[in-house]
């Protein structure tokens, strides 16, 4: 019977071993056409639906000095935010805001999808239960 490792108790020869084994497996896999096919049609779908937040703003035909106008903070700000890769949730929330949006955060599981509602981003008149 094989001893299942916690993710701690693997030395660092045991992970490279494993990501070259895994690299070897995914280069195998695609060279099947059809699996390649099937990653790049994966791939673009995704990168439709993920932005930047930069891409938004160009997308709805703002510059930066409009939103900050909008934000009331520094266009350098606005770079800044674009380029950071976590930001606060209500951060977040004014920017897609000043962008003409409304930010909505879905947990997604197995069975089913929820929104859900973080403190000063829960839209005005909804009511929370227990």
């Amino acid at each position: 019977m094989s001893e299942n490792k916690g993710a701690d108790n693997y030395s660092e020869q045991e992970w490279a071993t494993t990501s070259e084994r895994m690299q070897a497996i995914r280069r195998e896999a695609m060279a099947n056409p059809v699996v390649a096919e099937a990653e790049a049609r994966k791939y673009a779908e995704i990168t439709k639906r993920v932005q930047t937040l930069r891409a938004i703003r160009r997308a709805r035909g703002l510059t930066q000095q409009q939103i900050s106008a909008q934000l009331r903070i520094s266009q350098a700000e606005v770079s800044r935010m674009e380029r950071r890769s976590n930001l606060h949730l209500a951060t977040l929330a004014r920017f897609i805001e000043a962008t003409g949006g409304r930010l909505r955060l879905i947990a997604v599981f197995d069975d089913y999808e929820t929104e859900i509602g973080i403190g000063d981003i829960l839209p005005v008149g909804t009511a929370t239960q227990a």
